[in-house]
């Protein structure tokens, strides 16, 4: 997902891609592109600094929050990148510092704009910070992990109580007897 510079003319340069799922590496543990990904945008020049707005569009395999069970989560998401050259500070590419506020920018070298990192960014800041595989998912059993999904367990019944939830149910079970 390389450009060159020297192709965006004043007018800007719009693309479409559909990139094989396993040309992107997400690096994320129990997390991969389900589908192939659909990447749209475009590309403004002014002077040396390239500004990005894309949409990356595929489907992603992540595991339940609460139940680890695999599932599909659908992206659609729009992102946008400032690219400087990196000529400009004549530092390469690692030595360039960048502050908070320069959170979207990125550096390239050689009139070459990659567009790899700012699709991963773009996926990534999609995704939810918990992943249900449906809302009233029950999760997994807290002593032997059966899915309870799936049934319930032999250790789980109601002599199971939590020792710092012991005088709640003192509580309650007083309250329930009226007295």
């Amino acid at each position: 997902m390389e450009f060159d510079v020297e192709e965006i003319g004043e007018e800007g340069l719009s693309f479409n891609l559909l990139l094989n799922k396993d040309q992107l590496k997400i690096d994320q543990k129990d997390l991969s592109v389900g589908i192939d990904i659909a990447v749209s945008g475009s590309l403004t020049r002014l002077g040396d600094d390239v500004f990005l707005n894309g949409n990356v569009v595929t489907c992603v395999i992540a595991c339940c929050s609460r139940c680890l069970d695999p599932l599909s989560l659908p992206i659609d998401s729009d992102f946008k990148s400032h690219f400087i050259s990196s000529s400009d500070s004549n530092l390469s590419r690692s030595e360039v510092e960048l502050s908070a506020s320069d959170i979207d920018t990125e550096v390239y070298e050689n009139q070459q704009i990659d567009l790899t990192q700012s699709v991963r960014d773009g996926i990534l800041l999609a995704m939810p910070v918990i992943c249900l595989c449906a809302g009233n998912c029950k999760g997994m059993c807290t002593q032997c992990g059966k899915n309870l999904n799936q049934g319930l367990c032999n250790c789980l019944n109601e002599s199971f109580v939590d020792p710092r939830l012991e005088s709640l149910s003192t509580f309650k079970n007083k309250f329930l007897r009226g007295g």
